[in-house]
């Protein structure tokens, strides 16, 4: 049985992971960590688990972390992990990080990325020599890195949705890789638990606000990502927006095609790319399901159309943002990396919110 132990237990992404592990016949949560909401059970903080899940949060001091476990979740925000991972590698520990600290393979890459982040502020990377031995963590894309890995960056929600949506295109030559402009959707569960006045009701309802204008972080992984999957440089124009519900992400990404194709000839690429991949959903022609569809399941559900009147190819990746986007996606990068089937823990049946 592996041994994990969850460090940020009580936000959205802490609660998330222990929903899936919960249900996991390999993994055992030893330990749920948190540095407030410690000293009582996670069921108090989360009343639907009273009876699956009572153990106790506890503080996640450094002597804690990477005790006595297998595996270490970092379901933090960023800075967390990167105090903390070294310590956890070298008790013997495997690590998977929801945040940005270890996404990038390099400290010159990763501050480009924590000039973007508000909450970084560019801040320099606190364990720069563990960057060389991180992995992406996108198991459609990388999953024989990640199978080696003992240190994975958990992709950013948005992230997830972009990239999956657009690598065959970007793979095959379809588009030009310096045309790429997406549109994005996110439910404001995506900002996290701690409450806000731009998360207040009476501000979100009926309301849809932009924000980070072509100066999102999720640009430059996206970017980073996709430039390894073709082998060019990518242009991306990212515009992010909130919206009024609860969870989930929709990307509308838009590219100038390089040759002239109809739908049919996409849909035959893309079912191809994503052949026996579990969790990436290919829509035929004409049929675009949105958000709901992906919604308590770690699906990826891609959809497009081709404006041959323009030459543009249309593409929309639809996720979970908590799941896919977040702790699915974790847990099957955790069943990657110990060899276990990847869908494992993740056999949800999707049902219509």
């Amino acid at each position: 049985m592996i041994r994990a132990q969850i460090v940020g237990a009580t936000g959205y992404g802490g609660l998330g992971i222990i929903e899936l592990l919960l249900r996991h016949p390999e993994i055992q949560i030893v330990d749920l960590l948190a540095k407030t909401d410690v000293g009582k059970p996670v069921s108090d903080f989360f009343p639907h688990l009273r009876g699956f899940c009572d153990q106790m949060v506890e503080d996640a001091s450094p002597e804690r972390i990477g005790a006595g476990c297998d595996l270490v979740i970092f379901a933090t925000p960023d800075r967390v992990g990167m105090q903390y991972a070294a310590q956890a590698l070298a008790r013997g520990a495997r690590v998977v990080d929801y945040s940005g600290d270890f996404r990038f393979e390099s400290a010159e890459r990763y501050r480009e990325y924590a000039m973007r982040h508000p909450s970084v502020g560019g801040k320099p990377h606190l364990s720069p020599e563990l960057l060389s031995r991180n992995v992406y963590g996108i198991p459609e894309l990388f999953r024989e890195r990640i199978r080696d890995a003992r240190l994975v960056g958990n992709p950013g929600c948005f992230a997830v949705a972009m990239i999956l949506s657009l690598a065959p295109a970007v793979k095959s030559g379809l588009i030009d890789p310096r045309s790429i402009i997406v549109d994005g959707k996110t439910g404001i569960s995506g900002g996290g638990k701690k409450p806000s006045a731009t998360f207040h009701f009476p501000d979100r309802d009926g309301n849809v606000t932009p924000y980070r204008i072509a100066n999102h972080q999720h640009a430059i992984e996206t970017k980073m990502a996709l430039a390894d999957v073709g082998g060019q440089a990518i242009g991306l124009t990212f515009v992010p927006h909130l919206v009024p519900i609860s969870r989930g992400i929709l990307t509308t990404c838009y590219a100038t095609l390089r040759q002239d194709v109809g739908a049919q000839d996409v849909y035959d690429l893309y079912r191809e790319f994503y052949a026996g991949e579990p969790f990436v959903r290919v829509f035929p022609p004409g049929v675009t399901p949105g958000i709901k569809t992906a919604i308590g399941t770690n699906l990826c559900d891609v959809s497009y159309a081709v404006d041959r009147e323009n030459g543009r190819l249309v593409v929309t990746g639809a996720i979970d943002n908590l799941l896919k986007g977040q702790a699915g996606n974790a847990l099957q990068n955790v069943n990657v990396m110990f060899g276990l089937p990847e869908m494992l823990g993740l056999e949800r049946t999707p049902l219509y919110p």
